[in-house]
């Protein structure tokens, strides 16, 4: 028989993950080669700090890259809900299954 609350619990982790991270991806691909037109004082950090860099260039650039920005900053958000709902509620799925399996 089907565990509806684990295919619902490894259901939603997927869709998280698998959106965020194309929103993580859309928004560093948005920035990343923007930023070599701009030095390498700019692209340097862009390029360097993989996540921090482009929030970077998206803040010090927000009037052209705003979307972009936006863009990363809610792929992050939701690879952090994410995370946190799978180790806050991973435990308490499997202990669900182990009781019963005995």
């Amino acid at each position: 028989m089907i565990d509806y609350g684990f295919t619902a619990f490894v259901f939603l982790i997927a869709i998280l993950v698998a959106v965020g991270g194309a929103l993580v991806l859309v928004g560093y691909l948005g920035t990343l080669p923007a930023s070599f037109g701009f030095g390498w004082r700019t692209w340097g950090p862009t390029l360097l700090l993989p996540l921090i860099g482009p929030l970077w260039f998206a803040w010090q650039q927000r009037a052209e890259f705003k979307r972009p920005g936006l863009q990363l900053l809610a792929g992050l958000l939701l690879l952090l809900i994410a995370g946190v709902i799978l180790y806050q509620g991973g435990p308490l799925i499997v202990d669900r299954m182990a009781a019963g399996v005995k």
